[in-house]
């Protein structure tokens, strides 16, 4: 689960503004980032707060999973946010072995924006997250700091916008495991079907962390997992100015389908 499983990996970042979204939504719409983990280099203005809660159910043929990740989001200035991303509760339900509940990881990530969008090249932003290691049990983390900076490039195309990363984790070692830094790779794609209505896509791969690339987690540390690709397809409901309901579905390559429903408001 990136957080995201955290993938996923998202961000809650802010997406598009339009003219048009402008008259309808409010003065300066900021768009919620759920339910794509794919990150963006559309960052919130100055002082703008995004808050995004989510719920995330995972089921596979290992077991099922619960867990309740919490986005805040701060626009520094007009080219650096903070986002601060804690799980408040994970739950893990294997079929066979231990189970296991608590509260999951931290991770914090700086973004600067680099260079604004023109009619001839993307918006790029740079990118430094830390996880740091607050779970306590290790069925749920690592109890290991990961360090990942990463590249993001974001472009508009009539009504869609297409976001790309490349990022590079260097992972925490538990005692006893054998662990190897990750390449991550995200493509999302968001349809501004109107200005209310927003259909989302995005592909996800990263590299083995665990010493096997065979796509499973390991049973004693779920979080240091083999080669990972997934797909998630979703949808954004503006339902008023500055709250937005999102839902995504996502299926990965060891057949886990994971549903995130979630919302986002700006506060004032």
């Amino acid at each position: 689960m990136h957080a995201i499983l955290q993938i996923d990996l998202p961000g809650r970042r802010i997406t598009l503004a339009t003219a048009l979204c402008c008259g309808l939504l409010g003065a300066a719409r900021v768009d919620a980032q759920q339910p794509l983990e794919t990150e963006t280099a559309r960052l919130p203005a100055r002082g703008a707060v995004l808050v995004s809660p989510e719920y995330e159910f995972q089921t596979s043929s290992q077991g099922t999973e619960h867990a309740l990740p919490f986005a805040l989001e701060v626009g520094v200035t007009d080219r650096l946010a903070l986002l601060v991303e804690p799980v408040f509760y994970t739950s893990i339900r294997p079929k066979t072995g231990p189970s296991a509940s608590g509260a999951g990881d931290l991770e914090v990530t700086l973004q600067y924006l680099a260079l604004r969008e023109t009619a001839s090249r993307p918006a790029v932003a740079f990118a430094a997250e830390v996880k740091v290691p607050t779970a306590r049990n290790t069925l749920i983390g690592t109890r290991r700091t990961d360090f990942t900076p990463y590249l993001i490039a974001s472009k508009r195309f009539r009504q869609f916008d297409l976001h790309g990363n490349v990022g590079y984790s260097f992972v925490g070692r538990p005692a006893g495991l054998v662990v190897q830094n990750t390449l991550n790779l995200a493509l999302g794609l968001e349809d501004h079907v109107t200005p209310r209505v927003d259909l989302v896509a995005e592909v996800l791969s990263t590299t083995a962390a665990a010493g096997s690339d065979a796509g499973e987690s390991s049973l004693t540390a779920p979080e240091i997992a083999g080669a990972e690709q997934v797909g998630m397809l979703g949808m954004r409901l503006a339902v008023r100015p500055r709250l937005w309901l999102s839902l995504g579905v996502t299926y990965d390559n060891t057949n886990a389908l994971l549903l995130r429903p979630g919302f986002t408001f700006e506060l004032p």
